[in-house]
């Protein structure tokens, strides 16, 4: 690595030389990391995992996390825990290698088990379970998908709860874990820092719910629009009454309007056109909005230009004047105000 001695030795260790520049820039792509996500989940897999839990997961956590059709983990982030090297098999076959350590539990909102095939119950490495115990005592709100409600139960954390099984497992439950209640008859169930869900498209409606308290019913509603979830209540045989909740309260013409004002960035669209676009006139959309959403449509294009903002303040070097009139503001102290406004300081104090 390059020190501050002769210059001429940046020639003569070029290789150094742009070693160094690519570790400056990975500290850099590091600090913005590090900048905490509205929400954030942990998971860890069990041998034999069903894939359609983990995807059920990530899906809505990717659509909720970013702009328009990207993935950048802005909004949301999740990592998949394990020791160097370790992968778990999915009961598909699907091979997943773990992405990160076992990070500290409290930087999470939420970790996860997803619990594989009941003869692999007991399979998956020691520094899971040691890892489940330490985010439960830290008071972090620990999840089990699938079979991970056996995998709390096992390890105590479902004392005095009450815990949401799939009915193919739900014999089983009742022979191994004879004094906990349980149900067959939700999409999830949350207790007390402890939320079990049986699985399949049960584990959509709680994501959507978490998105929806950690990051607003935006992020929610259109997580809801890129899954295509319809409105139709054949999600599963579950009683469907969480698990349609949302899609009640968010008309699917509301849903559209999110999206389509987010792949503009809040840029070059009013009201009125968007009414338009989804069929609406401009009072039922402005009522049907504020219903929905919380707010006005006209408020809904501004704090999506600024969220935009803040993404460019944190993560660009472009100058607060080139970032105002990339998002829509006349001038670089218009849009200062109104940053200020939404997030409490000055868009300078950001970077």
């Amino acid at each position: 690595m390059i020190t501050s001695e002769e210059p001429s030795e940046i020639s003569a260790n070029e290789p150094d030389y742009v070693r160094w520049l690519d570790d400056l820039w990975a500290e850099r792509l590091l600090v913005a990391r590090d900048r905490k996500a509205d929400l954030s989940v942990g998971i860890l897999l069990w041998p034999t995992f069903p894939m359609m839990s983990l995807t059920g997961i990530v899906e809505p956590l990717r659509h909720a996390a970013d702009f328009a059709d990207n993935s950048r983990p802005l909004h949301c982030r999740w990592s998949i825990m394990g020791a160097p090297g370790h992968a778990a098999v999915a009961s598909c076959g699907i091979r997943v290698h773990a992405d990160a350590p076992y990070i500290n539990p409290t930087d999470f909102d939420y970790v996860v088990v997803i619990g594989g095939l009941l003869p692999h119950l007991r399979a998956a490495p020691s520094k899971h379970r040691d890892y489940l115990r330490v985010a439960a005592s830290a008071g972090v709100p620990v999840i089990g998908v699938c079979t991970g409600a056996f995998i709390l139960a096992q390890e105590g954390l479902l004392t005095g709860r009450k815990a949401c099984v799939h009915p193919f497992h739900a014999e089983d439950f009742r022979i191994a874990f004879p004094r906990l209640a349980f149900s067959t008859r939700d999409d999830f169930l949350i207790e007390n820092g402890r939320i079990t869900v049986p699985g399949g498209v049960s584990i959509l409606s709680l994501m959507t719910e978490l998105i929806r308290t950690h990051c607003g019913p935006d992020r929610a509603a259109k997580a809801v629009h890129q899954l295509s979830l319809t409105e139709q209540k054949r999600m599963s045989a579950f009683d469907h009454g969480r698990a349609t909740t949302f899609r009640r309260t968010e008309d699917s013409r509301i849903q559209r309007a999110v999206v389509l004002i987010e792949s503009r960035k809040g840029r070059d669209v009013s009201p009125e056109q968007v009414a338009s676009l989804v069929g609406l006139s401009p009072r039922q959309f402005a009522r049907l909005f504020q219903d929905n959403i919380g707010m006005t449509p006209k408020r809904f294009i501004v704090e999506t230009r600024l969220r935009y903002g803040r993404f460019l303040v944190e993560n660009s070097t472009l100058p607060m004047t080139a970032i105002a009139f990339e998002t829509g503001f006349s001038d670089s102290a218009h849009f200062a105000t109104a940053f200020r406004k939404k997030y409490g300081k000055p868009p300078r104090s950001f970077r």
